[in-house]
C-alpha cells in the first residue's frame, strides 16, 4: 500500500470516528452527567442511559468498526460502553457486528491496495497459519490474541486466499471473546457486580484450551 493512500485512509478514518463520536456524545451528554453523580439514582441512572434506541445503536455500531479499521487504535473502551448503554446480549450482537465489519473493511482495502510496505514483516504468522490443517482457524486465533495486529491477521486471510464464508466465519468467531468480555463487563459496570471477574476468568480459561488444541490437532505434519 501506498503511504500516502494509507495516510489518507486513517485520516478519513479518524475523521469520520471523531464525527460519529461527536454526535454520540451530544446524545449521551446528560446521561454520563448522571453516571459522574455520585448522589444519582443507579435505577434511574440505567433507565436512563438504556432509554436509546435503533438510532444510537447504529451509531455505535459504525464508530466500534471505523475505529477497528484503523491499526493501532484500541476500541475496547466503546466495545464496553455499548455494553453499558444496551446490556450484555445486545451489546455482544453489536460489539460482534462493528468489529466485524472493520476487520471486513480492513481485508477488502488490503485486497484492493497490499500492505504497507513500513508494516511488520507478516511471513512468521502467515507460516505458522499456513501449516495448520484448517488455517481460518490459525485466522480466528490470530483476532483473539491481542499482542497480534488485526492487520497482520486480515493481510494473511488475503494472501491465504481464503473463501470468503470460510473467512466471515474465522472473523466472527476471533472477535467473538473480546466482544463478549466487553458486552458482559460494561453491562457488570453498570449494575455493579462482580460478574466482569466470573467472565474474564472464563475467557481466558477458553482461549488457554484453544491454543492447545491448535497445537495439538491443526499443524500438519512436515514428514
Amino acid at each position: 500500500m501506498n503511504s500516502r493512500i494509507k495516510v489518507m485512509l486513517i485520516l478519513l478514518g479518524l475523521i469520520l470516528a471523531v464525527l460519529l463520536g461527536y454526535v454520540l456524545y451530544k446524545d449521551y451528554y446528560a446521561d454520563f452527567m448522571l453516571f459522574l453523580d455520585p448522589k444519582a439514582d443507579r435505577a434511574h441512572l440505567m433507565a436512563s442511559i438504556r432509554d436509546h434506541k435503533l438510532k444510537d445503536a447504529l451509531l455505535l455500531v459504525a464508530l466500534t468498526a471505523v475505529m477497528c479499521a484503523i491499526p493501532g487504535v484500541p476500541n475496547s473502551v466503546i466495545g464496553v460502553f455499548i455494553g453499558v448503554a444496551f446490556g450484555p446480549w445486545l451489546g455482544l450482537l453489536m460489539n460482534v457486528t462493528g468489529n466485524l465489519i472493520g476487520n471486513l473493511i480492513v481485508i477488502l482495502l488490503l485486497r484492493r491496495f497490499g500492505l504497507s510496505n513500513k508494516a511488520k514483516d507478516p511471513r512468521d504468522i502467515m507460516k505458522s497459519i499456513s501449516h495448520m490443517k484448517r488455517p481460518a482457524i490459525g485466522i480466528s486465533l490470530g483476532y483473539m490474541v491481542p499482542v497480534i495486529p488485526s492487520v497482520i491477521v486480515s493481510y494473511t486471510a488475503v494472501k491465504l486466499k481464503i473463501a470468503f464464508k470460510s473467512l466471515l466465519l474465522a472473523v466472527t468467531v476471533g472477535v467473538l471473546p473480546t466482544s463478549f468480555l466487553y458486552a458482559f463487563g460494561g453491562d457488570a459496570l453498570l449494575k455493579g457486580n462482580t460478574k466482569i471477574a466470573i467472565i474474564s476468568i472464563i475467557c481466558v480459561v477458553l482461549l488457554v484450551f484453544l491454543v492447545r488444541f491448535i497445537r495439538r490437532g491443526q499443524v500438519r505434519s512436515n514428514a
